[in-house]
């Protein structure tokens, strides 16, 4: 696990390397253990290492031994024995046992077929000097970071946004558009990001730079449907426990320390429980808690880790955390509106003080069918038979025209305009919402960036959705968008924060393929999400894994905007310099704290986006307060 940055120059003013080391010397938490820049005619890469495998000799950028091709990579390549062993038969010699090299060889051998042969997380880039191409490429599910920015003739490249800023040139110019998507899903939706000339290169796509030109391809899709016979349903289970067996397997091959996250939930717990199988060692868990009821798990914990005897760890969070957020926004990159990052950030910083590696358990709600919202989204709408352009022009209209703490107001909004069994369902800040806090001029920004192809909410590509059964449609836009540009950018930004690397065995590409092919009613079968990894799981977790109500990872928002967060949060939105920017509306502003400090409503997620959005302006934007 690493942090890249590079540059392809194709200017008469060539790759500046001073600019080019500060783009890396940025990067230093992601890889505190080893740095490199080298220049190489119009092309610069950096690289700063987090060392993992191969302790004393992954030193990169590293090259080929006839000095043709050259790679920085940051990730973990799990297959890389094998795929090694297939190189050497096929001719290829090795002076490292890193799976970096690996890549390289691989590229020389099969070119873009490479990546099919690769088992991993990983974004790298590879300069081909013979052809003088640039040729990038990011992981299947998105788990590791890729941004770039393109002018002409001049493209840079980095694992976070901020090594990009430090490039002479890159400008900040904010994209309305982005703030508004990022008001609706709380992270702002890939390909775009908060400056309109910065692009996150898709996962599962590869990028080449070749004479100016820049082309973005995709290289795997993720395809859901049954294949062949139905089976029985021990027949899945056996294949599905063999494959997440082999998932976690791989990820515990490392020269360091070890651990895992474990909340106490299922997914956590069966990774929990699958790494007690297969180590020789007591497994090393860590864990978050709170200090108010209904949102710690810190018991459900301490009942695995006693089942698996692990040498376990615990933190509990308070309202003080707040503090951090500053430095989370810088480590976040983007604004970013999902509150987890918070214990995700403590928990990390935990473990970090034991052990450089974790597991987790991330993505198996994706995988199986786990959140609740997809049992809420399935459930027949009492009003389906209210035809839609009625609920659009008289319920909608009615919605949109109630004050904003009307009791119900919410429901008439779906009522009015979601239809039934979409992924839509799945929304922050209601778009009439928004367009009330908005200001005038910013309502007349947004407006303009809706009406533009790329304004759409349509985040994901719904064509191959048409065809799926209710539940996959959901899955599927969750791991197009939700997955990739919420729960792994909260995951990579925040473990990286202390350089801690961690694996998420659920998403191994093979477990999730195989996933995808079994039957929907077998992933939610009679109200109980994950019915087939839960009956997996149960042949060695405890009964009581199955019998707690699913909770989720996020902070006491609610509580802390009416306490101690309460003066803080009018202070921050209020503030002249907040109201300076334009973006919202004063008058409406102060009824949302108002509102919510009495209690007539929850507006804390609303009051979360907008103060990290706040926050976000001051760490990257202000002229004097920003850091890079």
């Amino acid at each position: 696990m690493c942090g890249i940055a590079g540059v392809v120059d194709l200017t008469a003013g060539g790759v500046r390397r001073d600019a080019l080391e500060r783009m890396t010397r940025l990067l230093e938490h992601r890889g505190p253990d080893d740095e490199g820049c080298v220049v190489l005619g119009p092309v610069g890469l950096g690289h700063r290492r987090l060392s993992i495998i191969d302790l004393g000799g992954g030193h990169q950028p590293m090259s080929t031994e006839d000095g043709t091709l050259h790679i920085v990579f940051n990730g973990e390549i799990y297959n890389f024995p094998e795929v090694r062993a297939e190189l050497v038969r096929l001719g290829e010699t090795f002076r490292t046992r890193s799976d970096t090299e690996v890549i390289l060889k691989a590229y020389r051998v099969w070119g873009v077929d490479a990546l099919a042969r690769l088992n991993g997380m990983f974004a790298f880039a590879i300069w081909d000097e013979p052809r003088q191409l640039l040729f990038a490429a990011r992981d299947r599910l998105g788990k590791k970071p890729f941004f770039y920015h393109q002018r002409s003739g001049l493209l840079t490249f980095a694992s976070e946004m901020k090594s990009l800023l430090a490039y002479p040139g890159t400008e900040r110019t904010i994209d309305p558009g982005a703030i508004d998507l990022y008001l609706t899903h709380s992270y702002v939706p890939s390909p775009r990001t908060i400056f309109t000339g910065v692009r996150k290169l898709p996962p599962a796509h590869y990028l080449t730079f070749e004479r100016g030109r820049l082309t973005v391809a995709p290289y795997w899709e993720l395809r859901y449907g049954v294949e062949g016979p139905r089976q029985a349903e021990d027949q899945y289970v056996e294949r599905l426990e063999h494959l997440f067996r082999e998932a976690v397997r791989r990820r515990l091959i490392s020269d360091v320390p070890i651990g895992a996250f474990l909340s106490g939930g299922l997914d956590s717990s069966a990774v929990v429980g699958m790494m007690a199988q297969i180590s020789d060692e007591p497994v090393r868990t860590f864990t978050i808690g709170f200090e108010e009821e209904g949102f710690s798990e810190v018991e459900d914990a301490r009942l695995i880790a006693k089942h698996f005897g692990t040498r376990h760890s615990e933190y509990v969070v308070k309202a003080d955390a707040i503090a951090v957020l500053p430095e989370l926004v810088w480590y976040l990159d983007e604004p970013f509106g999902d509150s987890s990052a918070v214990p995700s950030y403590y928990v990390a910083k935990m473990a970090r003080e034991q052990v450089k590696v974790v597991l987790s358990g991330d993505g198996g709600d994706e995988l199986f069918g786990g959140y609740t919202r997809y049992i809420d989204a399935l459930r027949p709408r009492p009003w389906r038979w209210i035809p839609g352009g009625v609920r659009r022009r008289v319920i909608g209209t009615l919605a949109e025209l109630l004050p904003i703490n009307t009791p119900g107001r919410n429901r008439l909004y779906e009522m009015g305009h979601l239809s039934n069994n979409t992924p839509s369902d799945r929304l922050g800040i209601y778009p009439y919402i928004k367009d009330r806090l908005y200001s005038r001029a910013m309502r007349g920004e947004v407006s303009r960036s809706r009406a533009e192809p790329e304004g759409s909410p349509a985040v994901v590509d719904p064509a191959p959705m048409r065809s799926l059964d209710a539940l996959s449609r959901l899955q599927y836009w969750d791991t197009k968008s939700y997955l990739p540009d919420d729960i792994l950018v909260k995951v990579d930004r925040t473990s990286m924060a202390h350089a801690l690397e961690t694996r998420a065995p659920l998403l191994d590409h093979v477990l999730v393929s195989y996933v995808a092919t079994i039957p929907s009613d077998l992933k939610l079968k009679d109200g109980v999400s994950k019915y087939l990894f839960r009956k997996m799981a149960a042949r060695y977790l405890p009964a009581a894994v199955f019998n707690k109500k699913k909770q989720g990872f996020g902070i006491p928002k609610d509580a802390w905007f009416r306490s101690d967060l309460k003066g803080h949060a009018r202070e921050r939105l209020l503030d002249p310099r907040s109201l300076g920017r334009g973006y919202f509306d004063r008058a409406v502003l102060e009824r949302v704290l108002e509102y919510h400090a009495a209690g007539q409503r929850d507006y804390s997620d609303w009051l979360w986006s907008l103060l990290v959005l706040e926050e976000w302006h001051r760490v990257f934007i202000d002229a004097d307060t920003r850091r890079v």
